[in-house]
């Protein structure tokens, strides 16, 4: 398992548990597999429901794009921490 994979692991993990916490449903394991891959990939990301605009376009987009194609989820997979830091998500700090 490659170092990439790894992080984009933890970070669906703790943006699972960020959703179970704000929503109060059932901790989703995978954005990929969530019904709303944007609100999903929003918790990814900015750590909460909607991400500003910026972060929507560069973050959130990689995101639900890489849940098509696994050449976008390694190039999502390697930028996630960056990502995370410049939108604010919290849990990276």
């Amino acid at each position: 398992m490659s170092i990439g994979s790894r992080l984009l692991q933890v970070a669906v993990l703790a943006g699972a548990a960020l959703t179970a916490s704000a929503s109060g449903s059932a901790a989703q394991g995978d954005p990929c597999s969530a019904q709303d891959k944007r609100q999903a990939c929003s918790y990814v990301c900015c750590g909460r429901r909607a991400c500003p605009p910026s972060c929507e376009v560069d973050c959130v987009k990689l995101c639900v794009d890489a849940c098509s194609a696994p050449a976008a989820r390694q190039v999502f997979s390697s930028q996630l921490r960056n990502l995370q830091l410049r939108c604010g998500n919290r849990s990276v700090r």
